[in-house]
């Protein structure tokens, strides 16, 4: 086929595209955006669930301004909620746009399959939208009012993607994120969990999942120190302190995680290398650290020591109260020696031997002294 035949074929298709989607443009003033989804439960027996699904949705006027309404219906199944959101609207429905899947507490312990399949199946979800769990029911997230946001979901978008820069926390709480996770061997879901608190809408920890339900809630410094050993690339400040006066602030990012694994018959054994470079914001311990690579090297050193310690004091919860690969090292372990065997990677990690190997590097010291 030469090229001028690909090119009609190619005409044609765009053609068809653009005149399929100029059938099915409507006006703005029609259509009903929606910004932020909720799942809830209510548990009206041993055997009896009702399901609860709070869209958080923007209506434009023919005036050009712009409202937040909430809607929300109720239904022993998934789809019968949508069945009885349909009797109710006026407009058509317009997805793809969602900031954020926010799901309560009790839904995520009772199991996210469904509310999984009913997003997979979809296929004008938007698979970037940002998940996270709440304490208490997702609809008074949805309702919450920040000022200078038009809604909610745009706020708690913007809190989960912006709060790693200080916490380690990673980027990876896209719904597309918990297709590939849940159920992959070696590998368990964790998602940020937001309260409201006196201060408005928080991040108050990690929701820590095995399969599909959650099972764990990390509270923020073991959440910073879960992603800081399971992800790359993550950034975030550390801090050394004597006392009030004495101090020293550190904004680093880690390099590429390095997992090496080991087996002796049933036991496994693994080391984590972490690397930080970063820049010293903050020093009232450290005197003439510009000036004395010794005394730079010495900071280097207790960072190192610091950050280890506090790696291996979530080590010992992960293994003894948690009792999850919360870390993923199954995954490493199960592409070294096989997959599909049968191996919990949770009891595995749960018994194996883990050290932890940190490097610290400074690579700028701020604006220096005066």
């Amino acid at each position: 086929m030469n090229k001028k035949k690909y090119a009609i074929i190619i005409i044609g298709v765009l053609t068809y595209v653009f005149i399929m989607l100029g059938q099915g443009r409507v006006p703005i003033e029609e259509v009903t955006i929606i910004n932020g989804i909720g799942y809830d439960i209510d548990r009206k027996g041993e055997d009896t669930m009702e399901y609860s699904i709070p869209i958080s949705t923007n209506i434009y006027k023919s005036s050009g301004t712009q409202v937040n309404l909430l809607f929300k219906d109720e239904g022993k199944s998934l789809g019968e909620v949508i069945q009885q959101r349909q009797k109710k609207m006026d407009k058509k429905f317009v997805q793809g746009h969602e900031h954020v899947i926010l799901i309560s507490e009790e839904y995520a312990r009772y199991g996210l399959k469904t509310l999984m399949e009913d997003r997979f199946r979809n296929a004008e979800a938007n698979d970037m939208a940002y998940m996270a769990i709440c304490k208490g029911k997702a609809e008074d997230y949805l309702k919450y009012q920040k000022k200078g946001y038009i809604s909610a979901s745009e706020y708690i978008g913007g809190l989960i993607e912006n709060y790693g820069d200080y916490s380690f926390f990673s980027n990876n709480y896209k719904l597309i994120d918990a297709y590939v996770r849940i159920g992959a061997e070696g590998r368990n879901l964790v998602l940020p969990y937001i309260d409201i608190t006196e201060e408005g809408i928080e991040i108050t920890g990690l929701a820590i999942f095995n399969e599909d339900k959650m099972v764990e809630l990390a509270d923020v410094k073991n959440g910073r120190t879960l992603n800081l050993l399971k992800n790359d690339g993550v950034k975030g400040r550390v801090s050394l302190q004597k006392n009030s006066k004495e101090y020293i602030d550190f904004d680093a990012k880690t390099g590429k995680r390095k997992v090496k694994c080991y087996r002796q018959g049933d036991k496994y054994s693994f080391i984590i290398d972490l690397a930080f470079t970063g820049t010293v914001s903050n020093n009232e311990m450290y005197v003439d650290m510009i000036k004395n690579i010794n005394i730079q090297k010495e900071f280097e050193k207790d960072m190192a020591k610091s950050i280890e310690s506090g790696c291996y004091d979530f080590i010992k919860v992960m293994q003894n109260d948690y009792k999850l690969d919360c870390i993923e090292l199954g995954r490493e372990a199960a592409a070294k020696y096989g997959r599909q065997k049968g191996i919990d990677w949770n009891e595995v990690a749960s018994n194996a031997d883990i050290k932890v190997n940190v490097k610290v590097k400074v690579d700028l010291q701020g604006r220096g002294d005066y």
